[in-house]
């Protein structure tokens, strides 16, 4: 089982059974604080997460309860998770993450 893969699992379980680290977190979202993340767009399909604290995945939750993973991103672009490729839209409220590239 790969990293990411393993990361993606464990933010999702943490996002969907409302842990008290993703309820604290800014805007609802799951990454580490130092990568200092925020959801900067979201449309009911898609999210777009964006890091000024190193390169990043973004990571969101979609309606039928799988996570999804955008591109890897530098610091300072957005990483956009598009739900609609797995033929879902996005779970709302947004459940979103990062995840250390």
């Amino acid at each position: 089982m790969s990293t990411i893969f393993s990361a993606t699992v464990a933010l999702s379980a943490a996002l969907m059974h409302g842990s008290g680290v993703a309820n604290a977190a800014p805007q609802g979202g799951l990454a580490p604080p130092w990568l200092g993340c925020a959801l900067t767009w979201n449309d009911q399909n898609t999210a777009g997460i964006t890091c000024t604290g190193g390169t990043f995945i973004g990571v969101a939750l979609c309606a039928d309860g799988r996570p999804l993973t955008g591109a890897a991103a530098a610091r300072g672009t957005t990483s956009y998770v598009y739900c609609s490729s797995a033929n879902s839209a996005l779970h709302l409220p947004v459940l979103w993450g990062a995840l250390p590239a």
